[in-house]
């Protein structure tokens, strides 16, 4: 298992620099990344433990005025989760895909988190790139149910429907697909 995370999203970017401060002071917690994502929005991911990474999260969650889009608290990050956001993929042994659209980014690593602990799938990409609004594009393979697995897990998870824009199963993607669209 690995570390307690945590995730928030804000419409301002003033305003998550704002509230990062805000969660560096109120608990003992290190900043993983932060960065401006499209369009116009601040996203920071911290970790430390449990507590001290809830208790952060709960700060922003009760400041009034936080302008957040979505916070998150990931108890234990399954390993491997964090080194998959934007990664190269690699097309060997590509099989059934699973495509998941969050609407935001916390929701997307959410989801990531219980694909990976709950569903025999491969991780392949979590996909933040400035240009897609504020959303995550996750990427996984497997055999074709596992990657159905997958899709129900996260669906199941997410908690908020309207925080999933699209989940699909490419069951067999052809080679010009690979070639152009996963390089």
């Amino acid at each position: 298992m690995g570390i307690a995370i945590g995730l928030a999203e804000f419409k301002s970017i003033a305003k998550g620099m704002e509230m990062t401060d805000k969660m560096t002071k109120k608990s003992d917690i290190k900043i993983v990344e932060n960065r401006i994502v499209c369009i116009g929005k601040f996203f920071v991911i911290i970790s430390g433990d449990v507590a001290d990474v809830q208790s952060a999260i709960d700060e922003v969650v009760s400041s009034n005025d936080n302008g957040l889009v979505a916070a998150k608290v990931i108890p234990s990050l399954m390993d491997g989760v964090a080194e998959k956001v934007n990664a190269k993929i690699s097309r060997d042994s590509i099989n059934a895909l699973g495509i998941i659209e969050s609407k935001d980014i916390a929701s997307g690593f959410y989801c990531a988190n219980y694909i990976k602990k709950f569903a025999d799938v491969e991780l392949l990409k979590i996909s933040i790139t400035f240009g897609m609004g504020g959303k995550a594009l996750l990427i996984f393979t497997g055999d074709l149910s596992s990657v159905e697995s997958g899709l129900d897990v996260a669906k199941e998870r997410i908690g908020d429907p309207s925080k999933l824009v699209e989940a699909v199963v490419i069951a067999s993607p052809s080679k010009e697909f690979m070639d152009n669209f996963l390089a």
